[in-house]
């Protein structure tokens, strides 16, 4: 997962991203609204057509604008008035090789966890409910703390995978990336390890029974709960 945001920071065509990102952001656009055309992007960030083409088709790809032939391209509606902001701040650390703190990413990562889980919950297939078990099942094995890291990882992206969202994927992978310096150096990640185990499992068996609700409240907590330690810590 570094190297997905490492891929994020070192391609032009995501600093496009960036910049459209910033741009919804400032001028407040709503799902539906339409952006300047491409001409009118490359006079107002003074870099080439093409750059801003290949911006555009990278925002499309990742789900945040709908390219509509001959019309133009739109704000998607995918809920990005709630996400835009966070997403926004955290292209922007990337950017300037800046570390977010911990509260404010751990924050986004509950926000999000929890549309994730209730989404997850109504179009999960089977075989979505089987790579979760066999996660939670390797977790239940874990003996040694970068193993428990990486596993807690792989579940969340897991969950993250199963709303089809690639957005959403995309910001829970970069997350977790920006998280595991400081999850490696955690001296209670260990002694916390059970707790999170089990909320797995609850999260497990709620999106089994497609308890949207249910799963979305065990995902806010589970994720709440070292950004609650955190506010202890100050």
């Amino acid at each position: 997962m570094d190297e997905i945001i490492d891929g994020l920071c070192r391609d032009d065509e995501d600093r496009m991203v960036f910049s459209l990102v910033r741009y919804i952001r400032e001028k407040r656009l709503k799902a539906g609204d339409k952006l300047p055309s491409i001409r009118a992007f490359s006079v107002e960030l003074h870099v080439s057509q093409s750059q801003i083409r290949s911006g555009f088709l990278r925002a499309s790809a990742m789900g945040l604008i709908k390219v509509v032939p001959r019309s133009g391209c739109y704000v998607t509606d995918m809920g990005l008035s709630s996400i835009i902001g966070p997403f926004a701040l955290l292209f922007e650390a990337m950017y300037m090789n800046v570390q977010p703190p911990l509260f404010d990413l751990y924050e986004l990562k509950t926000t999000l966890e929890r549309g994730i889980a209730k989404r997850a919950a109504s179009i999960r297939t089977i075989e979505d409910l089987a790579e979760m078990k066999i996660i939670i099942t390797h977790m239940e094995d874990a003996t040694q703390l970068p193993e428990m890291v990486r596993l807690d990882e792989e579940f969340h992206v897991k969950l993250a995978s199963m709303s089809r969202n690639p957005l959403f994927l995309s910001l829970i992978s970069a997350i977790h990336a920006m998280l595991r310096p400081a999850r490696l150096q955690y001296s209670d990640f260990a002694s916390e390890y059970p707790i999170s185990l089990n909320e797995h499992r609850d999260l497990f068996e709620a999106i089994k029974k497609k308890d949207g609700v249910r799963a979305a409240d065990i995902a806010e907590k589970h994720s709440s709960r070292r950004m609650k330690r955190l506010t202890m810590e100050f």
